[in-house]
């Protein structure tokens, strides 16, 4: 029986223990390659495996102005990281290993009257390392950013098109997680 002068245990809302918890991703992403830039829309799913390991997987497609044309890249890429809690932010430093397309066109109006017939194409495993950011806004919803380099990795002997504006970049995501479980 409590005495008056002891204080009441009242009950958290989050138990500390490290409960694996499953976070849906959505965000826009800003590419740039040396000599191409533009912006992609992501998604994905992020599995907190304890306090300090998360394993992901997102999915994107964006497009970008290059000089000369257009380009357009998609990707799938499983990750896995280690998390950083301080305070009530949670950073994961990552890498991760899939598959990504990078496509390049004359033109937008080529692009637009054709999407899927690029003048050159690469559709090859790729390679991201990533710092990634979570911020509670509210009880389910968290603010998430990412900064990450994408590379892909090219099987055979490089040709023209394998110039580094083609294959590799860098990507800001700026979006929301929301978690399921």
């Amino acid at each position: 029986m409590a005495r008056a002068d002891e204080p009441v245990a009242t009950p958290t809302i989050e138990s500390s223990s490290p409960d694996p918890r499953l976070g849906f991703l959505a965000g826009v992403v800003g590419i740039a390659s040396p000599g191409a830039y533009g912006a992609a829309l992501g998604t994905g799913l992020r599995l907190r495996l304890g306090n300090y390991f998360a394993a992901s997987v997102d999915l994107g497609y964006g497009l970008a102005g290059a000089s000369p044309g257009m380009q357009d890249r998609w990707w799938l890429i499983p990750a896995v990281a280690g998390v950083i809690p301080a305070g009530s932010l949670h950073f994961d430093l990552g890498a991760g290993f899939g598959v990504a397309t990078s496509s390049g066109y004359v033109s937008w109006a080529d692009y637009a009257a054709a999407p899927f017939t690029p003048i050159w194409h690469f559709t090859v495993p790729a390679a991201r390392a990533h710092l990634a950011a979570t911020l509670p806004v509210a009880r389910a919803l968290d603010l998430y950013a990412r900064l990450e380099v994408v590379s892909l990795l090219l099987i055979g002997s490089p040709d023209a098109d394998a110039e580094l504006m083609n294959t590799l970049w860098v990507g800001l995501w700026i979006g929301l997680q929301y978690k399921l479980l």
